[in-house]
């Protein structure tokens, strides 16, 4: 029996949605399908329509395309997962024309929960991925593996990252990604120390591209504020974010060198 059949299509009724999409024939299908499923449907013509209406209401699921004018998707999904409230929490599906590994790393690397490639051709398919999504992820959450807000691991997305890389070339990536985050590590406590703010923005950069890769969401929405603080050239709460963000920044360290010792056992 295939997924179609399996998955209770019922279960979109009632369903909110924020289709973030400026194509308006993409539009048009996209939510005439989801309308027809019984989903109630929010249309944000681009990036910054989007952030304007989640910062109005919340929604059970946001469909995010990636190419958008004034605020790209990628950003619209960094902005989520760096928000301090429950957005940060929210089910991302990005939608693109652009399926090929090396885009979908960079989108789960930004935080996105999945991805449904366009064009939409099916409305039974199209409901089904964005369950199988939504069932995916509570059941990450349930067994423990995809971590309450402000844990250290978004194992979906750590997951993907491995599941990507493969077998044989995975330790060798853990050890970079050790060595950055020590690197990182090292840089922002002797900006935060010397109140160096050019050394703290450069670290934080760093740090942002790392721990979203590893799914560190939360180190990677401290490490966007921290960033922001250091451009802004506030020394004071860049001194003060960054010693609050050490603690987080030590546990996914931890965890990377626990998985760099398991696969090289």
């Amino acid at each position: 029996m295939d997924a179609a059949t399996e998955i209770d299509l019922d279960r979109l009724k009632g369903m909110s949605i924020l289709l973030a999409e400026d194509n308006v024939t993409n539009q048009l299908v996209a939510t005439q399908m989801l309308e027809t499923l019984g989903a109630e449907v929010d249309i944000a013509a681009d990036g910054a329509i989007a952030l304007e209406r989640l910062r109005e209401r919340t929604y059970d699921v946001l469909l995010i395309d990636i190419e958008m004018p004034r605020v790209s998707g990628l950003d619209v999904i960094r902005a989520i997962r760096a928000d301090e409230g429950p957005l940060s929490d929210a089910l991302v599906i990005a939608l693109t024309a652009y399926a090929m590994q090396e885009h979908r790393e960079k989108i789960t690397g930004v935080g996105a929960d999945g991805l449904i490639a366009k064009p939409i051709t099916s409305i039974k398919q199209f409901g089904v991925d964005i369950l199988s999504l939504l069932d995916g992820r509570a059941e990450k959450t349930s067994a423990g593996a995809a971590p309450a807000p402000g844990a250290v691991i978004e194992r979906m997305i750590y997951e993907s990252l491995a599941a990507s890389i493969g077998d044989d070339a995975m330790p060798e990536l853990l050890v970079r990604i050790e060595s950055d985050l020590q690197t990182a590590r090292t840089d922002i406590s002797e900006a935060g120390a010397n109140a160096d703010l050019d050394l703290m923005a450069r670290a934080s950069h760093i740090l942002i591209s790392v721990a979203g890769t590893v799914g560190a969401a939360r180190l990677q929405r401290q490490s966007e504020r921290l960033n922001r603080l250091a451009e802004e050239q506030d020394a004071d709460a860049a001194a003060t974010l960054a010693e609050d963000a050490l603690p987080e920044l030590d546990n996914v360290i931890a965890f990377i060198a626990s998985e760099r010792k398991a696969r090289t056992v």
